[in-house]
């Protein structure tokens, strides 16, 4: 692999330097692989009997394997303290990354369906995240989410609970799972509670549904994120109308080439996106499962022909993404004060 030109070597350097920001990343997919081998070892049958074994699995055939081994990963954990554990490997991994402010996505939902107490989880969690803050990791916050497979049910059942159990580090909601299994418009119900709950809209879409799934979010949603949204560079349109309304897209470069997202890796469009204007930032999305680093998906992004005024225009975009909780921060979810979301 050749090496990278001097300038843009030295400015990747400079970016780790100074403390990366991270936007779209999930705690599950944050294990390592020496505590998923350890997880399982309680089963009679171990899914992952050693770090090869799981390894192994990272390399998928389609977004169906990486969602297999997903929710295998989920099946290991049992316990608040697991839950604890890999909260764990997640705080290690920023502080050695020199990821300074981080956003991770928690989902009550998942927790509730393996068996779990959400309050229990989540003080296990906040006990983890609080550490981390003391001992000058960063700021840390938490984008509660649901699976959208399992409807909206389940994702009222998630504010439900953040209704009843607020969790002030909790700074926005979003939707993962299977884009195409249940439209945007399912979900309008759901993001009209976001404002009076302090939750900022976020949503994944546009990954491996084409541009219309990106479309009906933004109509149905209107989320001030979305998570990967790379099939938007489909339509030049909806390109357009990104980069007015100055919506961030949250990708994630080594995530869309394992799942086969991007058919060639080397056509990854996040750069004709970030010519037309649209506020691109990167993460690793489930960096555990991934193999992947924040500062690896930077010089995926310099391998692609990335020079210093782009990367710097991303980690800008980044730290500008941020957040702010609080009910009367957030605007109207089907209004304006779309800016007033976030700290650009």
């Amino acid at each position: 692999m050749r090496a990278l030109p001097g300038p843009v070597a030295n400015e990747l350097l400079r970016l780790r330097s100074a403390g990366l920001a991270e936007r779209h990343l999930h705690l599950e997919g944050a294990i390592r692989p020496a505590t998923a081998v350890a997880l399982a070892a309680r089963w009679p049958s171990s899914l992952f009997p050693d770090g090869a074994a799981f390894r192994a699995r990272r390399r998928f055939e389609d977004f169906r394997g990486f969602l297999t081994l997903y929710r295998d990963v989920c099946r290991l954990l049992r316990s608040p303290a697991d839950y604890a554990r890999v909260a764990r490997d997640l705080t290690g991994r920023l502080r050695r990354e020199r990821i300074v402010d981080a956003e991770v996505y928690v989902s009550p939902a998942v927790v509730e369906r393996i068996g779990l107490d959400w309050v229990d989880v989540r003080d296990a969690l906040e006990a983890v995240f609080a550490a981390h803050e003391r001992r000058g990791g960063g700021r840390l916050a938490v984008l509660l989410d649901s699976v959208r497979q399992w409807g909206p049910e389940a994702a009222h059942r998630v504010l439900d609970l953040h209704e009843r159990h607020p969790w002030s580090r909790a700074v926005g909601f979003g939707l993962g799972g299977d884009e195409a299994a249940v439209p945007a418009s399912a979900f309008r119900e759901v993001y009209r509670r976001l404002p009076r709950l302090g939750l900022a809209p976020l949503v994944h879409a546009g990954e491996w549904a084409g541009p219309e799934s990106v479309a009906q979010a933004l109509d149905a949603l209107r989320p001030v994120r979305i998570a990967h949204g790379i099939r938007a560079a489909e339509d030049p349109a909806l390109v357009r109308r990104l980069a007015r309304l100055g919506t961030f897209l949250d990708v994630c470069l080594a995530s869309n080439a394992a799942t086969g997202a991007v058919a060639d890796p080397s056509r990854h469009p996040v750069r004709r996106l970030l010519a037309a204007g649209v506020r691109v930032t990167l993460s690793t999305d489930d960096p555990g499962l991934f193999g992947t680093t924040l500062l690896g998906e930077y010089r995926r992004l310099a391998r692609l022909g990335a020079g210093v005024g782009e990367l710097r225009a991303v980690a800008a975009h980044a730290r500008a993404a941020a957040l702010v909780g609080g009910p009367s921060r957030h605007g109207s979810a089907g209004g304006s004060g779309r800016a007033a979301r976030t700290r650009s």
